[in-house]
Formats: C-alpha cells, structure tokens, sequence
C-alpha cells in the first residue's frame, strides 16, 4: 500500500471517528445532564418528595419509550423499508394517538399509586416532545442518511430544557416551576425544529385511520421492537414500581439516587454497541468469539471496581443525610456491569445471525425472573435485595445465552 493510499485510509477512518464522535455526544450528554438534576433536586428536597418524584419519572420513562411502539428503529430496519408505509408524517401521527392512550391509562395510576400528580401532569408536554417529536425527527434524519447533521444540532438542543431546570430550581427552590419551564422549553424546541419540515402534508384524520390499521395489521414486524424495549423496562423500571408499592416513596428515593449514577455505566454500553455493531455487521473478525466475551467480561469487571470506589469514597459527599444506604446499593448494582458487557457483544451476534426473536424472549423471562426476585428478597434484605435480583438476572441471561450458541463457538 502506498503513502497515498495511507492517507486516504487514515482519512476516512478519521472521518468515521468524528461521525461516531458526533453522532455519541447527545447520548452521553442527555444522560450526565439529567443525573446533574437528579442530585441538584434529591439535595434540595427531602428524602420522600424526590421518591414521588421517581415514582413519577417511571411513567415519564414508559411515555417517552413506548409512544412509537417501536416503529422508529422497525422503519429503518429491512423488513420495516419492505412494509411499505414508512414515513415521518405515519410515524408522528401513530405515535400521537398512542401517546394519548398510555397518558390516560397512567393517569389513575399515577393518582391511585402514590405519586404527585402535579409532578407528572407538568412533565407531559415533555413526554411529547421526546417520545414523539424528537422520534420524528430523529427517524426523518437517519431514514435521509443525515444523522450526523441531526446530532451536530442536537448537541445544543439536547441540554437546554435540562440547564434550564437546574437554573429555575436552584433560583427558586421549587421543583414544579422548574419542571415546568423545563417542559415547556422542550416541547417549544422540538416542534419549531418540526415545523421546518414537511411534516403535516401527510397528516389527516383519513390518513392516521388507514396508518393506524397498516401498524395492527403489521403488528408481528414492530412489535418484536416494543417487547425488547418492555424487556429492559423490566429491568429498569419495574423495580421501582415494586419498590414504591412494597416500601413506600421514602425507599423509593434512595434507590433511585443510588441507582441513577448506574446510567454512566450505560453510556459505556451504548458507545461499545456503535462501535462494535457496524464492524460485526461488515464480517469484521476482530477477536475470535471467546475472546470477546473474556474481554467484555474484564472491562464488565473494571467499570464495577470504579463503581465500588465511588460509592465508598463519594457517593456520600454528594447525596446529604438519608441516602447513606444507597452506597451498598451502588454497591452490588454495579456488578450488573460484568455481564452486561458481553451481553451487548452476544446481543449483537444473535442479530447478525438473524435470531434476535430467541435474544428477546431470554432478555423478557430473565426480566419476568427479575421482577419475582425484587417481589421475594425486597421484604427480606430491603433494597439491597432489588439491586443483588437485577445482577442475578443479568447473570442468568448471559449463562443462557452462552449455552444456547456453545454448539457453534466451542
């Protein structure tokens, strides 16, 4: 190879590395900025409050993930380009209508449940600006190969409503004003991006009916998209509804102080599947397939030994008075890490072989096992009991999926 072949190589590699630069920063950003307001807030409010806020933020959660049903990642998927009714303006109004039914069945349960309702009803405009309008545009992007243009503008876009909150809160001292304004300037953001484009021209009452019945008819496409996303509900998630309902709001917002550094971790993840996704997807042989696992495995254990120092060392320095249990709890939930990383390069692998219908149906039962876990140790070792059920899920599906493929890898 020449020197200037050399170059062209190393050129596009550099410019493979700045698009996944790019494309990450709104995936690392979004997270650290939401965890800098869930410290700001559980020091500024009482224990029992910031746990009717949790409680609240699990409903957010469902709204914002569950709106599209799946359909965004189904409609750029092969089968989903093959379905023949893929488009932005489909996807806004289904989500829309979609939207509108989980907002009404949550809301008794919000009500009945525990939870502020004053809370929840200021974080639904929110809600529609992430799990509907931002899925839009998002899907618009990709589906035109400019996901990195999408990304560069989010970068700003992402943090805004979240810095606002912060600054509303620490200014005021009140936690509904700042949700509020925070709601609001989200919503304002994302539907003026929407309103540059030619979305509506799609939009009618005749075309969401004809849309809403492709989507039922289609159901056995997307709907392997909307059980994967239940699935890692039941991981996150579930638990604090079980939590909220077992132990009340109080033990709620330790947990979920303790349990919302474990997003960090998750910003790991997310970066090692675009990594390594797009390079399995091409029959790269990286490692061989042992290799991997033993690899993910020790990098699995480092992130957890970080995690240990910082619940030792700092997690007490942050949080004031009445969370000290959350250090034992960030504690054992950071040892979820060791197996979750190989399971990301199992979950990739499982794709690619085109059984990610098998992948699911662990990941839901090992969620289902989580569930029954958190159900029987939650009376018996309190919260810890939550965070030791999470890492034994996770434990009992990379064991799975490891017997499940040791006919072809061994």
């Amino acid at each position: 190879m020449g020197c200037q072949e050399c170059l062209e190589v190393f050129s596009l590699i550099a410019k493979e590395l700045k698009k996944i630069f790019v494309v990450s920063m709104p995936m690392i950003l979004a997270p650290l900025s939401s965890l800098l307001f869930l410290i700001i807030v559980a020091k500024g409010v009482d224990v029992k409050y910031f746990g009717d806020f949790s409680y609240v933020l699990v409903f957010f959660s469902l709204l914002v993930g569950f709106s599209d049903l799946g359909l965004k990642d189904y409609f750029l998927s092969k089968d989903g380009l093959l379905a023949g009714y893929a488009s932005a303006s489909c996807l806004l109004g289904v989500s829309s209508f979609v939207f509108l039914i989980i907002l009404a069945i949550q809301v008794p349960l919000v009500i009945y449940g525990g939870g502020s309702f004053l809370l929840f009803a200021v974080l639904v405009l929110e809600a529609y600006a992430l799990g509907v309008i931002h899925k839009s545009l998002y899907y618009s992007y990709q589906s035109d190969n400019r996901l990195t243009r999408f990304s560069a503008l989010e970068v700003f876009v992402r943090p805004l409503p979240v810095l606002l909150k912060i600054l509303i809160f620490l200014t005021f001292d009140n936690l509904v004003l700042a949700l509020l304004v925070g709601s609001i300037s989200s919503l304002v953001v994302y539907a003026s991006w929407l309103g540059s484009f030619d979305f509506f021209s799609g939009l009618s009452k005749k075309n969401l009916i004809i849309d809403l019945k492709r989507v039922l008819l289609d159901w056995r496409g997307w709907g392997l998209y909307s059980i994967s996303f239940f699935s890692f509900f039941l991981y996150f998630g579930a638990d604090k509804l079980v939590i909220q309902w077992g132990l009340g709001a109080e033990s709620l917002g330790v947990y979920s102080a303790a349990m919302a550094f474990m997003g960090v971790g998750q910003i790991a993840v997310s970066v090692l599947w675009s990594l390594y996704m797009p390079r399995l997807s091409r029959g790269e042989k990286i490692w061989s397939h042992r290799q991997q696992i033993f690899l993910m495995s020790c990098l699995g254990l480092l992130v957890s030994l970080v995690y240990q120092v910082f619940a030792y060392f700092f997690f007490s320095r942050i949080y004031p008075l009445g969370y000290d249990e959350g250090v034992i709890i960030l504690s054992v939930a950071s040892a979820y890490f060791v197996f979750r990383f190989p399971n990301v390069v199992m979950e990739i692998y499982y794709i690619l072989d085109c059984k990610y219908v098998d992948f699911v149906k662990m990941r839901v039962s090992f969620g289902l096992l989580c569930l029954f876990l958190i159900s029987v140790l939650l009376p018996l070792l309190g919260l810890k009991g939550a965070a030791i059920s999470l890492v034994v899920a996770e434990m009992s599906l990379m064991f799975g999926l490891l017997l499940s493929r040791r006919r072809k890898f061994c």
